[in-house]
């Protein structure tokens, strides 16, 4: 106003103080912060309060019209921050700034108590405290707000903010969906366990009932897994075909069964080639991409059930650490007791073979398998002269 045209010639408005001292200012925007961001604070909390008390709900989570689970919190949440920064840009760059900053903060807040109630969640269900009829319905509509909230997180970007501004809120998200994704994988391998604690043994070599039941049950249990939208939906299903894969690579580790001949040998290297493919097509079949697939690590182990002479085992165990350089002694040893024909000698020279040469780097895009498979403790005539016994 004192700017105006019509008062230049009644005052020479270059002539007078600012009406806001600097003090007053810096005053005036932290008050405003203060308060926005009390108000924030209550209105995420709604938000999050809202979103939880449908995860009891007798009925599935509500779906959008392409059949995906949908809720309108991650747009409220956003909308919410954004108007708040949007309308601070109308005063000053510096306010724009202050409540930019707060915005993160306090998503990155609301982000961690969303996390946190869906630990609350989990241990409640899992303990038999709470009742929830649609439980891993409700963790996936729950990776489909992670979804909205990454893919639209930029709106909260101002223009001439260093771009490195969301990098602490993106890798809150990130962390959010690892968590999601560890809840529905703990609860199918809750089901999955007692499956592959008859894997192996002479049932397994025999018949195919064993992977089949795994199968069945792990389809059943993602047959909602398409409500996911991309690309959650992929890393749901990879996380989850390796987590199958690994309970299977424990279950060959733990040195139930011991091959009594070539017979028997040949037996188990054929179950673990169908057993691949069956995996392999149950997971095509769930929409998972080919390249993702972790059970071709089964035609791997095959060949060292499948070689007819010992001797030549030392080529198969180098050939193994190309691929899984994360392979330790134990596992190796684990598969070759499972041959059930490797002298010490033998064993000896085929474990020396993963310490020939420099270690191997792991493959671009490949993850460690093997690291989390633990480790059997190996029995005493398997020990090498170069350690003791565990």
């Amino acid at each position: 106003m004192m700017g105006s045209l019509e008062l230049g010639p009644e005052a020479d408005v270059s002539q007078l103080e600012p009406l806001l001292t600097l003090e007053n200012i810096e005053q005036l925007e932290a008050t405003f912060v203060s308060k926005v961001r009390a108000s924030v604070v209550q209105w995420l909390q709604k938000a999050l309060e809202g979103e939880v008390a449908e995860w009891g709900r007798e009925r599935e989570p509500d779906t959008d019209p392409s059949g995906f689970y949908h809720s309108p919190m991650p747009a409220i949440v956003l909308q919410i921050l954004e108007e708040n920064i949007r309308v601070t840009s109308l005063v000053s760059e510096s306010l724009q700034r202050r409540v930019h900053g707060m915005a993160l903060s306090e998503l990155g807040a609301f982000l961690r108590s969303f996390n946190d109630a869906l630990i609350r969640f989990s241990r409640d269900h899992l303990r038999g405290e709470a009742v929830v009829p649609h439980y891993v319905s409700y963790l996936l509509a729950a990776l489909n707000h992670q979804s909205a909230l990454s893919s639209s997180v930029s709106v909260l970007q101002p223009k001439g903010v260093v771009s490195g501004a969301l990098a602490p809120v993106e890798a809150a998200l990130d962390e959010l969906q690892r968590r999601i994704c560890r809840l529905v994988l703990e609860a199918l391998l809750l089901e999955l366990q007692p499956l592959f604690a008859t894997l192996p043994s002479r049932r397994w070599l025999s018949s195919p009932e064993l992977l089949n039941n795994v199968c069945e049950r792990t389809a059943r249990f993602c047959r909602n897994f398409w409500r996911v939208r991309n690309p959650a939906f992929q890393v749901l299903l990879a996380e989850t075909e390796r987590a199958v894969v690994l309970q299977y690579l424990c279950a060959l580790m733990q040195g139930r069964l011991v091959c009594r001949g070539a017979d028997e040998r040949n037996q188990a290297a054929e179950r673990m080639q169908q057993d691949a493919t069956q995996l392999r097509d149950l997971f095509l079949d769930l929409g998972l991409e080919e390249s993702a697939h972790c059970a071709p690590v089964l035609l791997t182990l095959r060949k060292l059930l499948n070689l007819h002479d010992p001797t030549m085992l030392g080529l198969e165990v180098a050939s193994l650490r190309q691929q899984f350089p994360d392979v330790s002694e134990e596992h190796v040893s684990a598969l070759l007791d499972l041959r059930g024909d490797v002298s010490r000698e033998q064993r000896q020279a085929a474990l020396s073979s993963l310490q020939d040469g420099s270690q191997p780097s792991p493959r671009a895009g490949r993850r460690a398998l093997f690291s989390l498979v633990p480790a059997p403790t190996p029995s005493p005539s398997s020990c090498l002269f170069s350690g003791s016994c565990a």
